[in-house]
């Protein structure tokens, strides 16, 4: 049940300005379908899903005059679970993005495509020099300051900032096996910074610019902890307010060293639990920018509301996903689960949450131009068909005739989106087909994110996942299929299989690093 569909409802934000279109100031999180305003309701493919406010124009900025200025209000269904640089929330680096660059970023815009990966500098004033396959030299852009609030005040930021950054995150435990292959990071002056690693690592620059990427901050709020509880770096908003429950402001840095970006003088996060007031707030005018994903029926309701005065975009994403804890009765048995992705019913799936507007057969895990598709691999396309006959013959040669009761795992936090909601619905009374009957088990998102979704993994039965966008197919392979994955919530330990991902890994040559890829397919 990896293969993923090209989702519609989970990439549905809707914005009313077209001065956005050219803003480069990168709202992350927001998702990757828009409608962007005024006067023209065409759809667009668009860009990568936006990784933060980009420091360089090449990334994000078109060659025509723009104008500064403006309030943009977007909104959230709740405040971020916490600020900290090592939060692995999406909801939080969405938000803390506004403040921070990375040596590197990942180009977003027009004509962008989020699964033909490129990078471009940001604090970095170029893309580095590689003499070998484990050394990466950077030289480091002049003149960037520290936004000016307490504990920095404004000061420059160092070559030893940047290693400090670095040296911090591959040394927290989380980020630790992202980066466990960097084995020093060193500043022979105050220009440069080198980067070595004790074997090729083919993942390292996309992950360094990816959204968890090197975000560049000063030691002081390590030191004093205020990383936990703002966001204070060398990025082109600084947050000013933070009202829990209500809103979240970043306005402009007026030091900002890259002048050809932030155009808007403010973005302002209004915190919007409810689906059904997002849709109005944004209908009234309130936000101008709806990011949080609707169900179908609303969503199509909305698009005729609101009419020409909106074009909607859209980019790369997946839909939500399951996982199965593998290690207990009844999901130990591969017959099992082999019946619960035959008791799925894609076609309906999309006919009813995706109002047709999605590929039933998805992607095999990875949803690169290289990877495989479901129709490559025989063994994954028999199981992707809608078969209860055949998924009640497995379950009774599993010791199931008459089925089992299960739990679902979710969080309160996403069913904020109807589609995500609608999703889960829909497929527990397919699994009700097949004599399972499943309920929900909801885990507030804080706790959720700490020990649901990530290790430890506390859940039983099957887990309800979002969908998610990554750099660097690294983190779909090493994540979900590895025993030491941040992601692997179905408990993978397939030897083989751990094989294969640490060898992608290593192979530094694209076409090899391919042929492994599709070997895990």
């Amino acid at each position: 049940m990896n293969g993923k569909l090209s989702s519609v409802w989970a990439r549905q934000p809707l914005s009313r300005r077209s001065l956005l279109r050219s803003s480069a100031i990168g709202i992350s999180g927001l998702g990757a379908a828009a409608l962007i305003g005024c006067g023209s309701s065409k759809e667009e493919k668009s860009a990568a899903p936006a990784q933060g406010a980009s420091g360089a124009p090449s990334a994000t900025t078109a060659p025509q005059a723009r104008k500064r200025g403006g309030v943009l209000k977007t909104s959230m269904v709740a405040d971020p679970p916490g600020w900290s640089l090592f939060q692995a929330a999406s909801s939080t680096v969405a938000v803390q993005s506004h403040g921070y660059d990375k040596l590197l970023d990942v180009a977003t815009g027009p004509g962008k495509d989020g699964y033909n990966v490129e990078l471009v500098p940001q604090i970095a004033q170029a893309m580095p020099e590689t003499p070998d396959q484990t050394t990466y030299v950077f030289k480091i852009r002049q003149g960037v300051k520290f936004h000016n609030v307490a504990p920095v005040n404004g000061r420059a930021m160092t070559a030893e900032d940047v290693k400090q950054s670095i040296d911090r995150l591959r040394a927290d435990k989380q980020w630790a096996p992202d980066y466990k292959a960097v084995s020093e990071v060193t500043t022979p002056d105050a220009n440069t910074l080198v980067v070595k690693t004790s074997s090729p690592y083919a993942p390292l620059l996309n992950f360094s610019a990816g959204h968890y990427g090197w975000r560049i901050h000063p030691k002081e709020i390590i030191d004093n902890k205020d990383h936990e509880k703002n966001a204070i770096g060398t990025g082109p908003y600084i947050r000013s307010e933070w009202a829990q429950g209500s809103k979240i402001v970043f306005k402009r840095n007026p030091d900002y060293w890259n002048k050809d970006t932030a155009f808007v003088d403010e973005i302002q996060y209004l915190i919007i639990p409810d689906q059904s007031a997002n849709a109005a707030a944004f209908r009234t005018k309130q936000i101008d920018i709806l990011g949080v994903s609707l169900g179908s029926a609303l969503t199509q309701d909305l698009q005729k509301q609101v009419g020409k005065e909106v074009t909607r975009q859209v980019a790369q994403g997946n839909s939500p996903w399951i996982a199965m804890n593998t290690t207990k009765p009844p999901f130990n048995d591969i017959r099992v689960r082999q019946a619960v992705a035959l008791l799925y019913n894609r076609a309906a799936e999309v006919a009813s949450v995706h109002l047709g507007d999605a590929d039933p057969m998805g992607t095999a895990l990875l949803p690169y131009p290289d990877a495989l598709k479901p129709k490559d691999i025989p063994d994954m396309a028999n199981f992707m068909k809608y078969d209860v006959a055949e998924a009640k013959k497995l379950l009774t040669a599993a010791g199931f005739a008459n089925g089992f009761k299960t739990e679902v795992h979710i969080t309160p936090q996403y069913f904020t989106n109807s589609g995500y909601q609608d999703s889960v619905e829909r497929f527990i009374g397919d699994l009700k087909q097949g004599g399972i009957e499943g309920t929900t088990k909801s885990t507030e998102y804080g706790v959720w994110i700490a020990s649901v979704y990530r290790p430890p993994f506390n859940f039983d039965g099957i887990l309800w996942g979002p969908g998610r966008y990554y750099a660097d197919p690294d983190p779909y392979v090493a994540y979900w299929l590895h025993p030491k994955g941040i992601a692997n919530q179905s408990r993978v330990n397939d030897p083989a299989m751990t094989a294969l991902v640490e060898k992608q890994a290593v192979q530094i040559n694209p076409k090899e690093r391919w042929e492994t890829l599709r070997e895990i397919q």
